[in-house]
């Protein structure tokens, strides 16, 4: 059956043409994500010299109270989109796919409003515990409104579904344009804190508005909204995609559970030392993971065309792209944190300030764990795109239940520099539970 004159369809190649585009689509991200992560980085140094770094410590620690509830809440449903979508649309079952974006679309609609609540709640009720004055509980309850748009994964998974990679990276750097545009603004002004936080809401709103903007823009241009016409309902989204229940619980977890070193670190840090302690942690996380993090572009690009690979069931395709993806991704990991070790001073003087030089040791041990996650970043894709979702999800767990008491007792013991050796001890053990895992998948 020939499906690629069908422009739902994604195209199905050669592993050489697969690994290619994959590599294009990873630079097309590569090039949103640096221009975000600069933008993002001038952003957080004005933002800092602006308001000094315990005040800007605490502006951090509401943001990554609704960051860290989105992502506890948040379904994974653009690896959904990408899992059961690419089979749909390969067999030209357009009803069970647009049953599929529907019921997606749901959870991700449920997950906004259970953040929501959840966010106003540990913000309000826990805010005392991180020193939020009082006077900021309120405006940190409101702020919980943004999770609506940080949980938006179905227009991704459309979207890199759609191979419109481009449209994913200019939306990024739009969103930081305003931050940074904002914030000059703020500062110039000397709004305080509540300007800036006003600032980080509408960018975090706009990113998310015109994802969904895009994602059912491109639906209308495939011919993939509405019905065909017979008036016949769509059908049960279980029965047309067997197996879609567990699949969605384990993704979903297994996304949440990676997130310990990054929000919860934030978190535990300001909980065990204070928001300037925060603050200091914060700056080295966005250093550290924007060096040395490009798996957050292969990634992406890579999921749909382990998809695509199989729903036909190209297992030698399978084995030789992931080869490939390893190759690159242990010498890239390698070459950058090589880098940093050398210009990461420097890059923290510039962005905050002699204030912010003292979090050079964390950042490097930061960055170290995001080598590592960096250089075995394939085999949880390969995981879950081979029906090994449960698999991840145990490697996840595991590294997840061992990181709280690690981080806790490490940074009691040795103050910021512990949260990095916790993060690099996290590192470790997912590494080798995947690599595990993916020895023993058939490839």
């Amino acid at each position: 059956m020939q499906t690629t004159t069908n422009p739902a369809s994604p195209k199905i190649t050669t592993a050489p043409t697969v690994f290619s585009r994959m590599l294009r689509n990873a630079g097309t991200l590569l090039g949103g994500k640096v221009a975000m992560g600069l933008l993002n980085l001038a952003a957080t140094g004005i933002a800092i010299r602006s308001l000094g770094a315990e005040v800007f410590g605490t502006l951090i620690l509401i943001h990554t109270f609704a960051q860290a509830t989105a992502a506890f809440t948040k379904f994974q449903s653009w690896q959904t989109v990408l899992r059961f979508g690419a089979a749909s649309l390969k067999q030209e079952r357009r009803a069970d796919f647009r049953a599929l974006v529907r019921f997606t679309a749901w959870l991700d609609a449920g997950a906004g409003a259970v953040g929501i609540l959840l966010c106003g709640a540990l913000a309000f009720l826990f805010g005392r515990f991180f020193d939020i004055p009082p006077g900021l509980a309120l405006i940190a309850t409101a702020y919980a409104t943004s999770t609506a748009f940080m949980v938006m994964a179905t227009p991704t998974g459309l979207l890199r579904l759609f191979d419109r990679f481009d449209v994913l990276a200019t939306r990024d750097t739009l969103g930081a344009l305003f931050r940074l545009a904002g914030a000059s603004l703020a500062a110039l002004l000397g709004w305080g804190i509540g300007g800036f936080l006003a600032v980080w809401y509408l960018a975090t709103a706009l990113g998310g508005l015109s994802l969904a903007y895009a994602a059912y823009r491109e639906l209308g241009r495939r011919g993939l909204l509405g019905d065909d016409g017979s008036g016949t309902p769509l059908p049960s989204v279980s029965s047309a995609h067997p197996g879609l229940w567990s699949f969605v619980w384990s993704t979903n977890l297994t996304t949440t559970l990676s997130l310990v070193s990054g929000h919860l670190g934030t978190l535990s840090v300001g909980l065990m030392l204070g928001p300037a302690e925060a603050a200091l942690f914060a700056i080295a996380l966005q250093i550290g993971n924007a060096a040395l993090k490009p798996s957050r572009f292969l990634s992406p690009a890579i999921y749909p065309e382990l998809a695509r690979l199989a729903a036909i069931r190209d297992k030698a395709a399978i084995a030789a792209l992931l080869r490939r993806v390893l190759l690159v991704s242990t010498g890239g990991s390698v070459l950058m944190l090589g880098a940093l070790a050398l210009l990461g001073s420097p890059l923290l003087r510039l962005v905050g300030g002699a204030q912010a030089v003292p979090a050079f040791p964390v950042m490097l041990m930061l960055a170290t764990a995001s080598a590592i996650g960096f250089a075995s970043f394939a085999f949880e894709p390969l995981l879950i795109s081979t029906g090994r979702h449960r698999a991840a999800l145990r490697a996840r767990l595991l590294a997840a239940v061992l990181y709280i008491p690690v981080a806790l007792g490490a940074i009691t013991a040795y103050g910021l520099p512990g949260a990095g050796l916790a993060a690099i001890f996290t590192a470790i053990v997912i590494s080798a539970a995947q690599a595990h895992s993916a020895s023993n998948t058939s490839a």
